[in-house]
């Protein structure tokens, strides 16, 4: 463990006192009692939550996995398993290489998620609006933040699994600048870390051929 992530490890024990963490060889692993105070808005979320935040020794260059029981039944999001789907997988690589930090992560999409729960279980909506369920929700951040149609989309993860990223060609999304001025600092990070190369993949697997299943509880198209 290096030094910066033992210190956010012991900060997050620290303010945590019901959480417990275990290691073992490749992860350590971090669950119990979350407790939280959430304001977004002005409107506050409080509570308990049982969690599981599983850390790989190699972080940031592989995203921690969120796990959480005693959700409501029909929310979406949440693996079988009680994994939950914090975010694109682009999403969160490009995060985590502009903040390689946990408890930044944990601020990000954590926190964000255990807010989402505690509103839909006391008003059965979502509270940042309700992102499109299955392969949908995950391509729409490429569509939406990114600005890019699906062709593009196709493009940019074929040039990632054929490794053809050159910084001094076109961008594919039409802007008419270079690669590396555009659409290139959401690819490389990608491109140079194997594990976030697979996850990334796995993800436009499920994405082009619409494997909604794979990322909902209860998938719909």
């Amino acid at each position: 463990m290096s030094y910066g992530l033992s210190y956010e490890v012991k900060q997050i024990l620290d303010s945590q006192p019901r959480l417990i963490m275990v290691e073992n060889d490749i992860e350590w692993i971090i669950q119990g009692v979350y407790k939280y105070s959430l304001d977004y808005d002005g409107h506050i979320a409080q509570g308990e939550r049982n969690i599981k935040l599983i850390v790989q020794k190699n972080f940031p260059n592989s995203i921690p996995k969120f796990y959480v029981s005693d959700y409501p039944e029909h929310i979406e999001h949440i693996y079988q398993d009680g994994n939950v789907c914090l975010a694109t997988i682009g999403e969160m690589i490009y995060f985590l290489n502009e903040n390689p930090s946990l408890i930044a992560f944990i601020k990000k999409f954590v926190n964000a998620f255990i807010y989402t729960l505690d509103w839909f279980e006391k008003y059965n909506t979502y509270p940042f609006g309700d992102r499109k369920h299955g392969y949908k929700g995950l391509l729409d951040y490429y569509l939406n933040d990114l600005k890019l149609t699906k062709d593009q989309y196709k493009k940019m993860v074929i040039m990632i699994y054929e490794d053809k990223y050159r910084g001094h060609i076109p961008c594919l999304c039409g802007s008419g600048k270079k690669l590396r001025d555009c659409h290139g600092k959401y690819m490389l990070p990608i491109i140079k870390n194997a594990s976030y190369k697979n996850e990334f993949i796995t993800e436009a697997y499920m994405i082009l051929t619409k494997d909604g299943k794979n990322v909902s509880r209860k998938s719909s198209e």
